[in-house]
């Protein structure tokens, strides 16, 4: 089928797409070489100055996007087929008057490093008669609206037409093929110092048959106000909305709304009518400035077919898995976190951060559901200037009633590679596919195994990222790159014997500890004919081709000091409980042995940890730090081996403070 014809929308343009426009279109996979494991996350900066952090999945989809800064905006989200548009509310005058093109917030665009998508480009080669549409808008008072942002679908095929017109003097004109069509119009008001006093969202059908027509969307039918409730008093931080309707689960668009709360939000009904619908009211909050220890909710509330009246949503304790969260800091700071919860039908979710004051504990509560993906960002620091210390999670599934512990930066913290949860997306860190040698270390990794992190921007102020990455066969070096965490390289078909050697230095003002890091890994690696990996949600090499991968085996150290949240580590006897894992997929032979050492200077001595072996990969160290250490910075040395002669060696210089007293 043909590309099909669009119309302008009085200074906006409105898209008819391609045919073969839809969840199949899939941007290329780059691995990204500052980071491997759960996802991508690449910031970019919108036409506004407003900068998103946006994650790609192992097939290079948009997946997820959240701003990056602290500043209270409203943003409106859009997706269809291989496109994903991030717009700030405030740019929606802009958009109607046509100083700004929508193609110009394309993130995937952004992201993939090629030209944005303006919607009804290109010469239009319709297979049937187009008909003038015009949709006319009120607002809430009853007169034209003077901007309006409309999302508007052909729910026959949607592959015939999808566009994200502007209304503007309450009016926007589109030209379409006969059929059914739904439609979603948004509309919000401001104050003088442009904050927000209120926010509409008014859904509405229509039918096109053999001529021109108009349809009207009343804003006044808008007034059901949305409304949530907690077990425990909180404070809203933050909403979402988003709204799916198409012909079907593979063909359908997403439209979403991103605010904060103070002010009312309202919504019209919207009937099950043709093809699919579904929508989510999404709600961040926190416990008040009262409480005796902190927490927070993170609640959503889907639902399919229709939209129905009642907009009051309850979340009860049975509903709800409780999350023990413990945010570890060595100086106190103030980030922001992120807690994505995707139903299966959504392919893209848009969250604004909470701020995060750092150390703390905190009791978080989310919704549980087998048809709930969650997944977590945290920025240890985080200004409208500057952000960093970017962690993310894995994927994961919760229950209602479930009870879990979680750690974040807690150290030593070094170069890793995330473990698999079995749920979501998931880059191959490290894999053979055919004779080719795939690697692609995360730069930093915590505590928990499926946590991942970044090297900060070294332009911003006090911030040193450097790096070097060496990969050697016998006496041959392979690659030595700078400021990269991996590479892919062809290598001979038999099995050989590999050694990567990895060099980090990170410093910035938000921490003092884990600055430099050196670690070593030894395994072997032969040609790999067969695929053993997951191909569903794996994504191997750098175009994330899973045919013949195969995963190789690398020992990762996880460490759990006896510490406490500022990362201070006690005088006098110490433990650290060291378990020695498999990187993902990797068979899991046994780990036979374990060293550990701790240097109070820098590694010039060494003091020799005693170890115990748990079983299961599992060790414990005691060692003594006596007074003369008070108040100084420790450098872990830590050695493994397992019975394939696989071995690991790593070397974190000031991986905790010792405590004063």
């Amino acid at each position: 089928m043909a590309t099909l014809a669009a119309a302008a929308a009085l200074g906006t343009t409105a898209a008819a797409l391609p045919a073969v426009a839809g969840p199949t279109a899939r941007p290329a996979l780059t691995i990204d070489r500052t980071g491997a494991g759960h996802a991508r996350t690449t910031r970019v900066t919108l036409p506004t100055g407003d900068r998103v952090v946006v994650g790609t999945d192992a097939r290079g989809r948009v997946r997820t996007a959240h701003p990056a800064g602290t500043a209270h905006r409203t943003y409106l989200t859009q997706r269809y087929g291989a496109d994903t548009y991030v717009v700030p509310a405030t740019a929606l005058h802009e958009l109607g008057t046509g100083s700004y093109r929508l193609a110009q917030f394309d993130v995937s665009a952004l992201v993939a490093g090629r030209p944005g998508v303006t919607p009804g480009s290109g010469v239009a080669h319709p297979d049937f008669p187009m008909r003038t549409a015009t949709i006319k808008v009120t607002d809430p008072q009853g007169k034209p609206v003077d901007d309006a942002s409309l999302s508007v679908i052909n729910v026959d095929d949607s592959r015939k037409y999808v566009a994200f017109p502007e209304a503007v003097n309450g009016e926007a004109r589109i030209s379409v093929p006969d059929g059914h069509y739904a439609l979603m119009a948004y509309y919000y008001t401001a104050d003088d110092q442009g904050e927000l006093t209120g926010e509409w969202m008014s859904f509405g059908q229509f039918t096109v048959a053999g001529k021109a027509t108009s349809t009207a969307v009343d804003l006044r039918r808008a007034t059901h106000e949305v409304s949530v409730t907690t077990p425990k008093p909180a404070e809203a931080q933050s909403v979402d909305f988003t709204w799916a309707r198409g012909s079907s689960e593979d063909y359908s668009l997403e439209s979403g709304v991103s605010t904060y709360a103070g002010h009312p939000i309202r919504l019209s009904t919207s009937p099950a009518g043709v093809g699919i619908q579904h929508f989510y009211v999404h709600e961040t909050s926190t416990s008040p400035a009262s409480a005796a220890k902190p927490y927070l909710y993170d609640v959503i509330f889907p639902s399919d077919r229709a939209i129905g009246a009642n907009q009051h949503y309850q979340a009860t304790a049975g509903s709800l898995a409780t999350l023990n969260t413990s945010y570890y800091a060595d100086k106190p700071r103030t980030g922001d976190s992120v807690w994505f919860d995707s139903p299966s039908w959504e392919l893209f979710q848009f969250r604004t951060g909470i701020p995060l004051p750092q150390p703390m504990r905190r009791t978080e509560y989310l919704t549980g559901g087998s048809d709930l993906t969650y997944s977590a960002i945290m920025d240890a620091s985080m200004s409208d200037e500057s952000f960093g210390g970017t962690f993310q999670s894995g994927s994961y599934v919760f229950r209602g009633g479930q009870h879990e512990r979680v750690d974040w930066l807690r150290g030593p913290l070094a170069p890793t590679i995330p473990a698999d949860t079995g749920v979501g997306p998931y880059f191959c860190g490290a894999c053979r596919i055919d004779d080719t040698l795939s690697i692609a270390l995360a730069p930093v990794g915590d505590s928990t195994p499926d946590h991942a992190g970044y090297l900060d921007d070294p332009s911003q102020p006090g911030t040193v990222s450097t790096s070097r990455f060496q990969l050697f066969s016998g006496g041959t070096r392979l690659v030595d790159q700078k400021d990269v965490t991996g590479a892919d390289i062809a290598v001979p078909a038999a099995r050989k014997n590999y050694r990567i050697s990895y060099d980090q230095t990170r410093k910035a003002p938000w921490t003092g500890q884990s600055t430099a890091s050196h670690s070593e890994w030894t395994f072997s690696s032969a040609h790999s004919g067969t695929t053993t990996v997951p191909t569903d949600r794996w994504g191997c090499g750098a175009d994330g081709d899973t045919t013949h991968c195969s995963p190789v085996s690398l020992l990762l150290p996880h460490y759990q000091l006896t510490q406490g949240l500022d990362g201070r580590i006690p005088l006098g006897r110490n433990t650290l409980t060291l378990t020695v894992d498999h990187s993902a997929g990797a068979p899991r032979v046994p780990v036979e042995s374990a060293t550990v050492s701790v240097s109070f200077d820098d590694g010039k001595t060494w003091t020799t940890a005693k170890v115990n072996d748990l079983g299961a990969g599992t060790f414990r160290a005691h060692w003594n730090n006596p007074a003369t250490t008070a108040g100084h910075p420790m450098t872990l040395k830590v050695t493994a081996s397992d019975s394939t002669h696989a071995t690991v060696t790593q070397i974190v210089h000031a991986a905790a403070t010792v405590a004063q007293s």
